[in-house]
């Protein structure tokens, strides 16, 4: 399948986790999503996101599980959708297995270098498909002054298989977990990061 400059904006937007319908929409897309605009008016997006759900590449769907798909169904979810700060609601689009596969053939992702980390209210969690690459973003986090990490919390977890993403699998990961406590400020600290390492490439389109 050819996927174009504006397919692939829409496809790369949500390979980590789906997005409201609403967010295409607002003024502040950009700060939001940390990337350029798609630049659609709202009928030629609506058409856009129906023509990539037509075509199987993304679902669209709400809370309840509702999908809808024609071109007046994701109308009226676009009309349905909210972004209000600490409040989504609606409608979210996500990408489909055939459309993830779309997405890596023009990407060619290179999955032993990716990793997801997160910070939960008690726990930081890190997940990497190698366990030198959970380590290494273990040995960077651990220095972050804002989350100490508390002695003896640190767990190691073997995952078979590992939902690396919400549409990718694969044959194992593995998973770092400790608890944190509160410490100082760590601007300073962020500052000082390396940039993170690419794990895909952007394709000239």
């Amino acid at each position: 399948m050819h996927i174009d400059r504006q397919t692939f904006w829409f496809l790369d937007a949500v390979i980590e986790m789906g997005e409201n319908l609403a967010v295409l929409k607002s003024p502040r897309i950009e700060e939001i999503l940390n990337r350029r605009t798609h630049g659609l008016g709202e009928r030629e997006l609506v058409e856009q996101i129906a023509s990539l759900c037509q075509s199987g590449l993304i679902e669209v769907k709400n809370d309840d599980g509702v999908r809808v798909c024609s071109l007046d169904d994701v109308d009226r979810a676009f009309a349905e959708s909210r972004c209000e700060p600490r409040h989504y609601s609606g409608f979210w689009y996500s990408l489909t297995p055939a459309g993830g596969a779309a997405w890596e053939s023009v990407t060619h992702p290179d999955w032993s270098c990716y990793l997801s980390h997160w910070t939960r209210r008690e726990e930081v969690c890190i997940e990497a498909a190698t366990r030198e690459r959970a380590v290494e973003e273990f040995n960077r986090a651990s220095t972050d002054p804002a989350h100490v990490p508390v002695p003896g919390s640190y767990r190691e977890t073997l995952l078979e298989p590992w939902e690396a993403t919400y549409w990718k699998t694969l044959p194992s990961g593995v998973r770092i977990q400790y608890a944190w406590t509160k410490g100082g400020s760590n601007v300073a600290w962020q500052l000082r990061q390396p940039q993170a390492k690419p794990w895909y490439n952007v394709p000239r389109l």
